[in-house]
Parts: C-alpha cells; sequence; structure tokens
C-alpha cells in the first residue's frame, strides 16, 4: 500500500514551496514600503497556485483512490 502522505508531499512540496515564497514576497514589498504593480501579481499569483495546488491535490486522492480499487 502507497503512503499517501509522503507521495503528496513529494508532488504538492513544490506548490507549497512557491506559496511560501508569495508570501514573503508580498510581506517584504509590504514590510519595505515598495508596493508596486508586481506586489499584486504577486498575489495574483498566490492565489493562481493556491488554487492549483487545491487541484492537483484532489487529482491525486482520485488517482490513489482509484489505484486502490484494483
Amino acid at each position: 500500500m502507497w503512503n499517501l502522505a509522503r507521495t503528496k508531499l513529494k508532488f504538492l512540496s513544490f506548490y507549497y514551496f512557491w506559496l511560501i515564497f508569495l508570501v514573503a514576497c508580498v510581506g517584504f514589498d509590504f514590510y519595505m514600503d515598495t508596493v508596486t504593480g508586481f506586489t499584486f501579481g504577486y498575489m495574483g499569483a498566490f492565489v493562481y497556485m493556491f488554487y492549483r495546488l487545491r487541484t492537483v491535490e484532489e487529482e491525486l486522492a482520485k488517482y490513489y483512490e482509484e489505484d486502490e480499487d484494483e
């Protein structure tokens, strides 16, 4: 049987890294008071990456449910 937590982390660590990185970018811009259009781009990218994270997480769950049924 697959260790789902470790397998999920292997695939989702990319998304978690980028979410943390984008939060750090936005936080840095607000802390340094250098808010520009890129800051809002970071926020948009965060929303997109969060959406993709949830989508990939659901797809992985479906994949492993189908794999266990066989």
